[in-house]
């Protein structure tokens, strides 16, 4: 086997004569964070989603963190992308089947829990499956597909980059 020294494309471009600048969303981008938390009834249906937060189509999502009380039988919430008329765009684009049957109070990174590390740089859209930008507003959310029986708390913390 040979030794080899790989390059990122950032580094290529770094090194270019002269220097090719990256786009902020991948290299020097402001990163935001947003918090929230909902409220899961006992009486909640399977099915039911939980809309956390609101996100941009050309955003790059770098973390989703997730918090829960234990919710008794809460054994599969998927975290995806919505519609903000409340239409599912991807359910799973980060997350499938987490439970929430056990407290968690140390964060859960589900960013990449479905969505593959090649695409660390994809925008919102992206992970939505969508070939074009809408540039629109899209909301992250849980859908849960098996919801529980006992009522407590979601909480989510996601962190992003708008490009800027």
């Amino acid at each position: 086997m040979a030794v080899v020294q790989t390059k990122s494309s950032l580094i290529t471009n770094f090194e270019a004569i002269p220097p090719k600048m990256n786009k902020a969303l991948v290299a020097g981008g402001r990163v935001r964070e947003a918090v929230a938390t909902v409220e899961v009834a006992a009486a909640d249906d399977d099915g039911s989603k939980f809309l956390m937060i609101p996100i941009f189509s050309n955003w790059r999502i770098s973390s989703i963190e997730i918090f829960n009380d234990a919710i008794t039988g809460g054994t599969s919430y998927d975290v995806g992308i919505f519609n903000v008329d409340e239409s599912t765009v991807l359910a799973t684009a980060y997350a499938s089947v987490v439970t929430m049957a056990a407290a968690r109070v140390a964060p859960l990174d589900v960013a990449f829990e479905a969505r593959d590390i090649a695409n660390i740089a994809n925008r919102v859209f992206q992970d939505a499956g969508l070939t074009e930008d809408p540039l629109k507003d899209f909301y992250l959310g849980f859908l849960a597909n098996t919801v529980g029986t006992v009522a407590g708390t979601l909480a989510m913390r996601a962190r992003f980059s708008d490009g800027s």
